[in-house]
């Protein structure tokens, strides 16, 4: 049997419309991606009282969004670790199993997890994670106008990690 392209296009329309609503009736929590300008460090947060704290002290929200409080089709967990170098802190947001095992085996501790992502855009309106690279130092972005900062600065880009959801009201 031949789907037409009508008949498909309406369906993938359909589809993205029923996920986006179900998404919206699932809970998100709020995240903050901060950026350390002066160390080169990022962090996401979801606490709005730690994200004061760092704010206060220098770091500068990167972006916002929101994560998935439960998994949904084509989410995943994303896993904070971290892990103290001669560099500085260095912090990986895991989304899989394979990558959380490769971060504790490369001496992260696991700080636990911060909500759902996905980890390919399947919805148009996500927000992309950028991550970048230095040596053995990871940085994540979401700003685009601090793309062109991390380069400029040796961070080697390795294009989007995954995807969050625009914060609430947006």
């Amino acid at each position: 049997m031949t789907i037409s392209r009508s008949f498909r296009a309406a369906f993938v329309a359909a589809l993205v419309a029923s996920s986006a609503a179900v998404v919206h009736a699932q809970q998100t929590v709020q995240t903050w991606l901060l950026l350390n300008p002066t160390s080169q460090e990022t962090f996401f947060v979801t606490d709005p009282a730690e994200q004061a704290r760092l704010t206060q002290a220098g770091w500068k929200v990167n972006g916002t969004g929101g994560l998935l409080s439960a998994a949904l089709p084509q989410t995943t967990s994303m896993q904070r670790l971290v892990k103290g170098t001669a560099e500085g802190v260095d912090r990986i947001f895991a989304i899989s199993p394979e990558q959380s095992a490769a971060a504790i085996k490369a001496g992260y501790t696991l700080e636990g997890a911060l909500g759902f992502v996905a980890p390919t855009r399947i919805l148009p309106n996500l927000l992309p994670v950028y991550h970048f690279t230095k040596g053995a130092r990871n940085l994540w972005l979401m700003n685009k106008a601090d793309l062109a900062w991390a380069a400029k600065n040796g961070w080697k880009s390795t294009g989007p990690a995954f995807w969050i959801w625009p914060k609430s009201g947006n």
